[in-house]
């Protein structure tokens, strides 16, 4: 009886860390969805407020990684052993336990992934708004230039593309 009530403390502990990976997680991925909507919406003090308090969640997530890092270790390792436990050894640990360990592992995967994929399509946007940016400016200078021509000394036209060379010598 007592061994079981120490199993479920230790479980217990687990899963609490586990939770909140699992609400640390979402928090990320709502700022992100945030981000990408300021990004869409071209709002550079909203993206940068947003990219202060993912990091400030993304802190906190590293927080609750190490802690469950710390739990595993604990209640799986035996005394000495330096290698990583992974959920797998806490279900051969915790047989009558297996199903609950086994969500928790799904979830955690679960959330792994939807990070993943948010945060590519964060950073495919960005992409995006930059070479959009590019080719914007670019086109802006090419206008610029077609209308107004630049000569050298000599009388020939210049070659040198305004706001492109500044301070540059002929």
């Amino acid at each position: 009886m007592q061994i079981e009530n120490k199993q479920a403390a230790h479980l217990e502990k687990i899963n609490s860390v586990v939770e909140l990976l699992s609400q640390t997680s979402e928090q990320i991925i709502y700022v992100m969805d945030e981000q990408i909507q300021a990004v869409i919406s071209s709002s550079p003090e909203k993206i940068e407020e947003l990219t202060e308090r993912q990091s400030e969640i993304q802190s906190e997530y590293k927080k609750y990684e190490r802690e469950f890092i710390v739990q595993l270790e604990k209640h799986v390792n035996e005394k000495g052993e330096r290698d990583i436990p992974s959920l797998s050894d806490l279900k051969d640990k915790y047989p009558s336990s297996r199903e609950e360990i086994e969500r928790w592992k799904v979830m955690l995967s679960q959330n792994s992934k939807n990070l993943q994929r948010k945060n590519r399509q964060l950073v495919d946007l960005l992409e995006f708004a930059l070479n959009r940016n590019t080719r914007l400016m670019h086109s802006y200078y090419t206008l610029f230039n077609r209308k107004n021509s630049h000569y050298s000394p000599t009388g020939q036209t210049a070659s040198i593309a305004s706001g492109v060379a500044v301070n540059q010598e002929v």
